[in-house]
């Protein structure tokens, strides 16, 4: 499975966490050849940049797995732009029995992932949709996911939205997330996102800076969007959200390193979590 520049750069940071088990043989499948040179150029930047995305991917899956946990019946996940990512796979090897399906939206890649699952997953494959979408159409629509025969609007869903919002309109997000609001706020929605350089001490602002200003250039995005978390609780808000939590590069490391080690305080970090229940 042949990656673009950006997605092949994400995995390239992400693949050491993927050790073994059908993750290890998914991530083996995957071709990174065109990530190649954007990873020299960050590199250059930042050799050590691939733990920040290593510290989310792994935050983000425990902080799922947390709440699949603490739920007293399975729900279904859904994870639009869900990329090359393996996370449907780590959920349901680690969550069998709390996870009732994983619903992943993209828009290109999904026939050759879902072959791909069937491959180094046939057990679970079923149990993980791949469907064709663009997040950001006006047809993206739960509606349109039921008529893939896939979500139940009955069913307590856990939505991930990561990575996604550096590349797409802040009226998208929010419509996205308010597309799984649900009458008995049974649903949660997970929002991973970039600081400004207003929320990052001064001497820390030149990495994500570079690193961004390399990756829009090298792959024509003309703007990557940053919010702080004022913002991203408004969209909850404005889906009458009852709970959201806000998490930072300190805490991600944390969990990840056992303790704090470049991250010691929320403003050492440029990435955060927002999750709401909706």
């Amino acid at each position: 499975m042949r990656l673009d520049h950006t997605a092949a750069l994400v995995m390239s940071w992400a693949a050491p966490l993927y050790k073994d088990g059908p993750s290890a043989a998914f991530v083996g499948q995957l071709d990174l050849s065109d990530g190649e040179e954007l990873l020299a150029r960050c590199h250059d930047i930042c050799p050590w940049y691939g733990e920040v995305i290593r510290n989310r991917k792994h935050f983000v899956k425990c902080l799922i797995e947390d709440e699949l946990t603490s739920r007293t019946v399975p729900c279904q996940v859904v994870i639009p732009a869900a990329g090359s990512s393996p996370l449907a796979l780590e959920l349901l090897l680690n969550q069998r029995l709390r996870v009732k399906r994983v619903i992943e939206v993209d828009i290109a890649g999904m026939a050759e992932k879902r072959q791909l699952y069937s491959e180094v997953a046939p057990d679970l494959a079923d149990r993980i949709a791949c469907i064709t979408a663009d997040i950001t159409a006006g047809e993206f629509s739960i509606e349109m996911l039921k008529a893939e025969g896939e979500y139940e609007s009955n069913s307590p869903t856990i939505v991930l939205f990561e990575g996604i919002s550096y590349y797409i309109k802040e009226e998208f997000l929010r419509r996205a997330i308010g597309l799984f609001q649900s009458e008995r706020q049974q649903n949660l929605v997970v929002v991973e996102y970039l600081l400004p350089c207003s929320f990052i001490k001064k001497a820390t602002q030149p990495i994500p800076s570079k690193i961004f200003r390399t990756i829009g250039d090298y792959a024509g995005l003309s703007n990557i969007r940053c919010y702080n978390p004022d913002e991203v609780e408004q969209f909850f808000d404005s889906v009458r959200s009852s709970e959201v939590r806000h998490f930072f590069l300190t805490d991600m490391e944390r969990l990840r390193k056992g303790k704090p080690q470049r991250f010691v305080e929320e403003s050492d970090g440029w990435v955060a979590c927002s999750v709401g229940t909706v």
